[in-house]
Parts: structure tokens; C-alpha cells; sequence
């Protein structure tokens, strides 16, 4: 669990080299652990760290590949159900990045279907999945497809966003904030941006994406606008 917490935290810093030796590691502990579980989270981790690197066929093959060995049946608890969920979306993260938008509404339907079945969102080894991951995950999906008016739409959908950690809870407000930039909405965009800062002040400081819409925002701004204290608060100069 601790290789997988550095896999995770270089690859959001950026490190993806690092973060797979970290992930070559874990799974070398995971052989000696009696919890079938953790290599499913293994699979996940390094779905994203796939992801990260650009190798978007091996995050989708590797994701999906767990994803079948684990495929839950009809007695199956929420745990496994959402363990299941969490790499169809992994899954698809990568898949929408390839353009594969068939595979991603599949996926998607799927993964659905099993947050559906669970009833409400559950922390499962500190990662969530349930109703609200699910609708979060599409309303990234849209954004990515480019599909703006429909992200917005659908992020008015999403349930009970309280039950999320504070840093899935901001990425869903980068994500708003990008549609809303795409529909020529700035004032409405940094109030998205404002929010995930709320959330997840520190995560917002390394988070690529926010860093350069902030930035792109600040360069239509008029004095006064919130956006310029938030770009100065994320130490961007300029």
C-alpha cells in the first residue's frame, strides 16, 4: 500500500518513471500478501500511471484484463462491485483519450450499472465508487469528448458530492470549469475553479490542467476578477 501511495503521488507530480518502479515493487509485496484485493488495486494504479505516461493501450489493456478476472456475479458484495466499477473507469479513462468513444459509453454503462446496484458511494481502500463516482467519471468523459453543453448538463445530475474526498471533489470542479471555459463562460468557469480551490487548495497548486486554465482565464480578466487572486495564490507570476 505504501509503494502504491509513491506510484500515485509521483504521478501526479509528474514522476511517472519513479512512480513505476514504485508499482514494480508493490507488486513484488503483493505476492507475499494473503489479500487478493490489493492486486486489483495494483492493476488500477498502474492503469492510471499508464495513463499518465501516454502508454493509453496498456492502461486500457491492463485495467480491463483485472477487470474480467474480477467480473462479479450476482451474489457479489459492494466491495467487489466496486472494485469492479473503479477499473472499467480506469479503463475508459484511457479509452476516451484514444478516441474510442463506443468503448468509453460501454464501459461507462457498465460501471454504472454496478454503482446502481451498490445503492450509495463506498470508500473502498481509500478510493470511492458508487453513484456519485460514476456520474463525476462521466461528466469527465463529456469534457474530454468535447462535449460541453452536455458535461454541464450532466454535472447538475451528479449526487450527494459530499461523499467524495476533497481531491475528487475539486477535479469535478476543474472539470465544470473547463466546460464552461469551452462555452465562453469565464465568470462561471472561476467560479468552478474557486470551488475546487475550496476543496483542495495544495492539490490545485500541482495540478497541471487547473494551473493552465487559470492562467488562460487570467489572461481575459479585468482587475478585480477572483481569478487573479486565485492565479497569485497558486504562485503563478506573470
Amino acid at each position: 500500500m505504501a509503494y502504491q501511495v509513491a506510484a500515485t503521488t509521483l504521478t501526479a507530480l509528474g514522476k511517472e518513471d519513479a512512480a513505476f518502479t514504485a508499482m514494480e515493487r508493490s507488486l513484488v509485496a503483493i505476492r507475499r500478501c494473503d489479500d487478493p484485493n490489493l492486486e486489483t488495486l495494483a492493476a488500477s494504479t498502474l492503469s492510471w500511471v499508464f495513463t499518465k505516461q501516454g502508454r493509453l493501450a496498456d492502461a486500457e489493456r491492463v485495467a480491463l484484463a483485472r477487470a474480467h478476472q474480477i467480473e462479479p456475479g450476482f451474489r457479489s458484495g459492494p466491495e467487489d462491485l466496486a472494485l469492479w466499477g473503479v477499473l472499467l473507469l480506469r479503463a475508459a479513462t484511457a479509452a476516451v483519450r484514444q478516441t474510442k468513444h463506443g468503448t468509453v459509453t460501454d464501459l461507462l454503462r457498465m460501471a454504472k450499472g454496478a454503482a446502481e446496484s451498490m445503492g450509495r458511494d463506498r470508500l473502498v481502500y481509500a478510493t470511492p465508487f458508487g453513484p456519485t463516482n460514476a456520474g463525476v467519471a462521466k461528466v469527465n468523459f463529456l469534457v474530454e469528448m468535447e462535449k460541453s453543453d452536455e458535461a454541464v448538463r450532466s454535472a447538475r445530475t451528479v449526487p450527494d458530492l459530499d461523499s467524495l474526498p476533497p481531491t475528487w471533489r475539486a477535479r469535478f470542479h476543474v472539470d465544470r470549469a473547463l466546460a464552461y471555459n469551452d462555452l465562453g463562460k469565464d465568470r462561471a468557469s472561476e467560479s468552478a475553479l474557486l470551488l475546487a480551490e475550496q476543496d483542495a487548495p495544495e492539490w490545485m497548486r500541482y495540478h497541471s490542467t487547473s494551473r493552465r486554465l487559470v492562467e488562460e482565464l487570467r489572461g481575459r480578466a479585468s482587475r478585480g476578477d477572483a481569478v487573479l487572486g486565485l492565479a497569485d495564490r497558486l504562485g503563478l507570476v506573470g
